[in-house]
């Protein structure tokens, strides 16, 4: 239907213009072939709608994203007929970022490369949670983490980090690095499979998201007052993994937009904007130039209060951020966002996940309008994004109505004109 609308609207301008030069012959090559360009640019794919929104050109209209739904939970979404009518409903109106990350070849650990006697896995289930231990073995002794997932919740909790104090952080320091080299076939396959409807969105962490997660947010802050010199030696060990690996890919040429997660752990009220610039804007700005030489683009992303750390988000140079959280859950409005960043930076967001579960049909569109409005410049310059999606099941029909409703918001708000 779609083409048969753009082939009549096609046919109409042909038409018109023939007329018109039946009385203006002089003007015929000029006017018939501008109208039919600009008739062209209406009409973007999701993909070039994308890369000229990154870009920060002219686009028809705001990408609308359905975030995780785009390849995140592949591993289980479509097992749930309630999540698969959202996917069927999207298609061809929503724009896919679909995650990305290279098939696991051979054992790994931090973007390195393992000996399988060196790793080990123990998985079992107790009443509805699933348990997984993993067992590390270091030149230093022994490292183990305990997660678990609940039937129903497709998320994982950790019960157990790797790291409790110093003597766990010296083990990971004496792992041997070999760098992490996979096959990304898959990359190349991907692309070709999304085609149009969108664009490939790698996901790494930083050297700050590894170095937390491997004590758990709160020991993470006490190892960080106590022992500011081995949170650097872990975070540079970390570095350097992470810098080779996306060297790696973008060598090889999965050259995309890349996520990079992790500087939510040093915004505030957690740590001054001080300690982001010590923590986060050296090693991020480094991956960033990055995937600027190589003609890639990077959305920082980050949960939270980030008003008074986004100037060095300037002086990272990123390309985008999300999720631009409004209050209370963050402390920015996008209006506002937007006049610290300037034009040059893409905004995405601001749909908070709560909104889709308890909010009305009207709040849905006040807030995709609000959204637009605030955080669009006069080409584009925004992707309508929530900040997460649900992943419990069965998913709730209002919540299945309410996302098909932001859909329906999204298009009917994200012309540009």
């Amino acid at each position: 239907m779609a083409n048969c609308d753009f082939w009549s609207m096609i046919i109409r301008k042909i038409a018109g213009r023939i007329l018109f030069a039946l009385r203006h012959p002089a003007l015929l090559p000029n006017i018939f072939w501008d109208n039919l360009i600009t008739t062209k640019m209406e009409l973007m794919t999701s993909r070039e709608r994308f890369l000229r929104t990154l870009k920060g050109e002219k686009v028809d209209r705001i990408p609308v994203s359905l975030y995780e739904f785009d390849g995140g939970y592949d591993n289980w979404i479509y097992h749930y007929p309630e999540y698969v009518k959202i996917l069927d409903y999207s298609e061809n109106k929503t724009d896919k970022m679909y995650f990305w990350s290279p098939k696991n070849n051979k054992p790994n650990l931090f973007y390195g490369e393992i000996e399988e006697k060196d790793i080990e896995t123990k998985i079992w289930k107790k009443e509805k949670s699933t348990y997984t231990k993993t067992i590390i073995k270091t030149p230093k002794g022994e490292l183990s983490s305990l997660q678990r997932q609940d039937e129903g919740v497709h998320t994982t909790w950790s019960l157990k980090n790797l790291c409790k104090n110093e003597e766990g952080a010296e083990k990971i320091l004496s792992l041997a690095y070999i760098p992490y080299r996979p096959a990304i076939d898959s990359f190349f396959e991907l692309d070709k499979k999304i085609g149009d409807t969108g664009i490939i969105l790698g996901d790494i962490p930083d050297a700050l998201c590894l170095t937390v997660e491997v004590f758990g947010f709160s020991k993470f802050l006490m190892m960080f007052i106590d022992h500011r010199e081995l949170i650097s030696k872990l975070m540079d060990f970390f570095q350097e993994r992470i810098y080779n690996y996306l060297k790696y890919l973008l060598e090889k040429g999965a050259v995309t937009i890349y996520r990079i997660c992790g500087p939510e752990y040093a915004t505030p009220p957690y740590l001054h904007p001080e300690e982001f610039n010590r923590l986060v804007t050296p090693y991020d700005k480094e991956l960033i130039k990055l995937l600027h030489q190589y003609k890639g683009f990077a959305r920082l992303h980050s949960h939270g209060k980030i008003k008074k750390v986004l100037k060095s988000f300037i002086e990272m140079e990123i390309d985008a951020t999300d999720p631009v959280e409004p209050p209370p859950d963050g402390d920015i409005e996008l209006k506002e966002a937007r006049e610290i960043l300037g034009d040059k930076v893409t905004l995405i967001g601001n749909i908070e996940e709560r909104v889709l579960e308890t909010a009305t049909k009207d709040e849905i569109e006040n807030q995709v309008k609000k959204a637009i409005d605030e955080g669009k410049t006069p080409q584009g310059g925004f992707i309508l994004c929530p900040t997460a999606m649900p992943l419990t099941t069965p998913l709730n029909k209002k919540i299945q109505e309410n996302i098909i409703h932001y859909i329906d918001c999204g298009i009917k708000y994200g012309k540009i004109d």
